[in-house]
């Protein structure tokens, strides 16, 4: 999601158990690390990460049901492996494919 950080978090908050791939505005391939949707690291407001900080500055959100898909994202935009440059180690995700079909 892009310049969208209500629509954003309300998809989170909606889909604990989708995935959300981090990545810059430019979607660069050496930066998409893969979280939960309830990782509080792509959802909860900090000191550094305040309102706005998730979609509307220099990052932006992917969202999805399933780890297929998140890969085929990935393969699209750069990484022709389907893997991610990092898998987020405090969430953690599952490696196994949960759903199809990127959301947003």
């Amino acid at each position: 999601m892009s310049h969208d950080e209500k629509g954003y978090r309300a998809w989170v908050f909606d889909h604990p158990n989708g995935y959300v791939i981090n990545t810059t505005r430019s979607r660069s391939p050496d930066y998409m690390v893969l979280h939960r949707a309830s990782c509080t690291q792509v959802w909860q407001y900090t000191d550094m990460v305040r309102p706005g900080g998730f979609t509307e500055r220099e990052s932006i959100k992917v969202c999805g049901l399933g780890l297929d898909a998140m890969r085929a994202w990935a393969k699209l935009h750069g990484r022709p492996d389907g893997t991610f440059s990092k898998i987020c180690g405090i969430c953690q995700p599952a490696p196994t494919p949960l759903g199809t079909g990127v959301v947003r």
